[in-house]
């Protein structure tokens, strides 16, 4: 199973400076994203396949091939880039995801609907291509781009891609492997047992300001947008993310077996799902193996545990009193730390590898006093809810972006994983999910030095 270093070119990952870009750049970020997502889509085997809903929380698969084409026609419409519809059924069914609190919410939406044949969502998928294309290179192009820029929607559906790529990666993640086929040059991380010490580190305290500025020169969704500025104490913060091997001992020493480290809305999951391990986790005779993207292997004790909210909570609840996770305004404190510049790229981001990778592997500016994998091989889990910042607005080419998740039932978490690519890979992207859901997640602990 390779496991050999390699970055990706598909992944095209400098993200257009929208003072400084030209037809090509544009077309060659937009190129990147589209076969990188096909791609993935054609690693699936069985036209079957595409029928199937890995995630009962999450739609059948053939809805994410032909969703972001469609996102990319409608918003090119709106701002009047395309002057026709290419198939007004697919425009509407295939517009919008889903986000149900149960299977049953989903199921009952869903029920009617009746899904095209998988060779006509393909040959949709090449005429928006085509449309796409001929619009970057026949429109003039007027720098820069602003947000009431027509290119603002170009831009708009090809980070909607990247994020969506991301999204498909995790259902793929939940099909059985004899259904996929890992696309060549598509390579995990190494792994090793070797035993660290995730010492806990101190982070001084700091006035960091949360929020990207309108006229910043790269593209961002609404909730990046606002204006916060928070007085961050010093705090303590583990070193590294927590590992599948220290997550193992919460495991093994009946930590989901025991209500008190669990909320009563996280135990009642728990309970109606028996649930005993993470989700990616394998019981076996000989212990617990690990589902990667497309293959099982040993689990590797030195890669990040991928859990949900309910499970990192509980483990802190483990771990003692005063045990929690990072807020934003101290996420954004610790990468000043830790980081000579917020955009490095010393880390496992836009698809290094395809797979979470050991947590000492990329080592920050700091080597003495900075964390470890702040941006890049699974998302950090926070704890707080996703909410607006000071001077949040919607924007007009997509108005329910974000806006309906600021509703206290949705988990914040930074940094991007080994997936994250585009401007969803810079450190101003706020990423939220229900806290019983999954993606390439995991968590460090902190601790308040009052408290020590």
């Amino acid at each position: 199973m390779p496991t050999i270093p390699t970055i990706n070119k598909l992944t095209f990952t400098q993200v257009p400076r929208l003072d400084d870009c030209n037809s090509q750049t544009l077309l060659n970020y937009f190129e990147s994203s589209w076969e990188m997502e096909e791609t993935l889509m054609k690693s699936l085997i069985g036209e079957e396949t595409f029928y199937i809903n890995p995630d009962p929380l999450r739609n059948r698969l053939i809805f994410y091939l032909g969703h972001s084409a469609v996102f990319y026609i409608n918003k090119l419409i709106h701002v009047g880039l395309i002057k026709k519809s290419i198939n007004p059924k697919y425009e509407t069914l295939f517009e919008l995801g889903v986000d149900p609190e149960t299977p049953a919410e989903l199921d009952a939406v869903m029920q009617e609907v009746i899904w095209p044949d998988l060779e006509k969502v393909w040959q949709y998928r090449d005429k928006a291509r085509e449309e796409i294309t001929a619009i970057i290179n026949k429109t003039p192009l007027h720098l820069p781009i602003h947000q009431q820029h027509p290119f603002w929607a170009l831009l708009m559906g090809i980070e909607h891609s990247r994020i969506h790529f991301e999204t498909s990666s995790m259902l793929l993640r939940q099909l059985p492997v004899e259904k996929l086929k890992r696309p060549q040059g598509w390579n995990y991380a190494p792994s090793s047992s070797e035993i660290l010490h995730n010492q806990m580190r101190e982070i001084p305290g700091g006035v960091v300001k949360l929020g990207k500025f309108e006229d910043d020169l790269t593209y961002g969704w609404d909730s990046e947008y606002g204006h916060l500025q928070v007085e961050v104490k010093p705090f303590l913060a583990s070193q590294y993310l927590i590992t599948n091997k220290e997550f193992l001992e919460f495991v093994q020493a009946g930590g989901y077996n025991n209500s008190e480290y669990w909320t009563s809305e996280s135990w009642n999951w728990k309970q109606l799902y028996n649930i005993q391990h993470p989700k990616f986790w394998i019981s076996s005779q000989k212990g617990y193996r690990y589902r990667a993207t497309f293959d099982e292997m040993d689990l590797p004790l030195n890669w990040p545990v991928e859990v949900n909210h309910y499970e990192a909570i509980a483990y802190c609840r483990w771990k003692g009193t005063g045990t929690r996770l990072m807020s934003e305004a101290e996420w954004n404190q610790a990468l000043l730390i830790s980081e000579d510049s917020c955009l490095s790229t010393n880390s496992n981001i836009n698809l290094q590898f395809i797979s979470p990778n050991p947590v000492e592997m990329f080592k920050p500016a700091n080597t003495k006093n900075g964390l470890h994998d702040l941006r890049g091989n699974v998302w950090e889990w926070l704890g707080e809810t996703f909410k607006a910042l000071p001077g949040f607005q919607t924007h007009q080419l997509y108005e329910d972006q974000s806006a309906p998740f600021f509703d206290g039932k949705h988990l914040m978490m930074l940094g991007g994983s080994w997936a994250t690519n585009g401007s969803m890979a810079l450190p101003s992207y706020r990423n939220w999910f229900r806290p019983y859901f999954y993606q390439h997640v995991g968590f460090r602990i902190v601790q308040d030095l009052s408290l020590v």
